[in-house]
């Protein structure tokens, strides 16, 4: 399993508040955050409790920015491995990508792209992938994370119809093939 680590999310977290203090006292009632205060966020192995401040983070104009820095850092733990946070974001990350009012909308996109390309299974029997991606059980954010977009298939079918969102990120087929099987669509 990839883990987060907790020092560094912390402290990520901790910058982005001191630099934009508003967050800390905000609660932008955004419907795209719906239930993210009551996702037990410090249950995930490394992961600080805050990160209720940085999704809000997102949907701030001025914070936006370093909201999506410090958010692509929490979710990765490397360049092309998720760690175990990816999952629980999954959900609000389609939510927000959905809304064509949201900073940075693109760029959340492309890391729901990510997310789905990543959370692809690997084939037990090609050594070359094992080699690069590591065996399933060694990685159970993967399936958590096909899970999550299984669960919410119907943004990532609107996701999926938006030709304003297509068209900005110039989504290739085979991005798009890869976001409409990871929800099993």
């Amino acid at each position: 399993m990839c883990l987060v680590d907790s020092g560094a999310a912390a402290a990520a977290i901790a910058s982005l508040k001191a630099m934009y203090p508003q967050l800390a006292h905000e609660v932008l009632p955004h419907p795209a955050l719906t239930g993210c205060h009551d996702v037990a966020w410090s249950a995930i192995p490394g992961c600080p409790e805050e990160v209720p401040i940085m999704l809000c983070g997102l949907l701030d104009h001025d914070a936006a920015e370093e909201a999506e820095r410090v958010l692509g850092d929490l979710v990765m733990s490397g360049p092309i491995h998720m760690s175990p946070v990816m999952p629980m974001v999954v959900p609000f990350l389609l939510r927000l990508a959905a809304d064509p009012l949201v900073p940075r909308r693109g760029e959340l996109f492309d890391l729901v792209l990510v997310a789905a390309t990543l959370s692809e299974p690997v084939d037990p029997d090609n050594a070359a992938a094992l080699t690069i991606w590591g065996r399933e059980e060694a990685h159970p954010e993967r399936s958590s994370c096909r899970l999550a977009f299984a669960a919410n298939a119907n943004w990532v079918s609107r996701l999926l119809a938006d030709p304003d969102l297509s068209a900005r990120t110039k989504l290739r087929d085979c991005e798009r093939a890869d976001l409409a099987k990871a929800a099993g669509l």
